[in-house]
């Protein structure tokens, strides 16, 4: 009798697709090995093969998250319309908020978790990375008031002031993107 083995060929990306879509279907406390390997359809060792530990794959799990929600396409930065720029960043924001309905808050708590350090490092590169953005189109368009920065409120302070009440919104689930649009087009246009 010949028995035909089958095996599945597994890539960690594909891992983290799954891990992101167990994410957000039911949150990131739903996530285990036991359940990621069931939704690939492999043997719970082949998980172990990417991912040393629990800690391990739920840090690159919520690293992948965060570079879901962030990855914004880079011809937007091309851009020279800083208020047409945030609001595609705040559309872009809103979806990942919609797929992701809980993973601000359970991301956050999960932090106390000495382990999770790295994954917190990734959101602040992200974030980085957008305040870079920011102030390049900040710096390239030339519809903004001559006056509308000075040494009491500059191009940083903005930019930081539109990052911290993104992210509270976000926490807050109280994500009013036009609010934001409209403070800002009244200060710098």
């Amino acid at each position: 009798m010949f028995i035909e083995e089958s095996y599945m060929i597994i890539s960690k990306a594909y891992i983290l697709k799954e891990s992101r879509d167990i994410v957000a279907k039911e949150g990131l406390n739903a996530l285990s090995i036991r359940k990621l390997a069931q939704n690939c359809n492999v043997a719970v060792g082949s998980i172990y093969n990417y991912f040393s530990s629990k800690d391990e794959l739920m840090i690159s799990t919520i690293e992948s998250v965060w570079e879901d929600i962030f990855r914004i396409d880079d011809s937007s930065v091309s851009c020279d319309d800083f208020l047409k720029y945030l609001s595609e960043i705040f559309t872009h924001l809103g979806s990942g908020i919609r797929k992701y309905p809980n993973f601000f808050t359970i991301h956050s708590l999960s932090f106390k978790s000495q382990n999770l350090g790295r994954a917190k490092d990734s959101m602040d590169t992200y974030i980085e990375g957008l305040r870079e953005n920011l102030l390049q189109i900040l710096d390239k368009d030339p519809n903004i008031k001559k006056d509308a920065f000075d040494d009491d409120f500059t191009k940083d302070d903005l930019v930081d002031f539109i990052l911290s009440t993104s992210l509270c919104f976000i926490v807050e689930k109280n994500y009013d993107k036009d609010l934001l649009l409209k403070i800002v087009k009244k200060t710098l246009y």
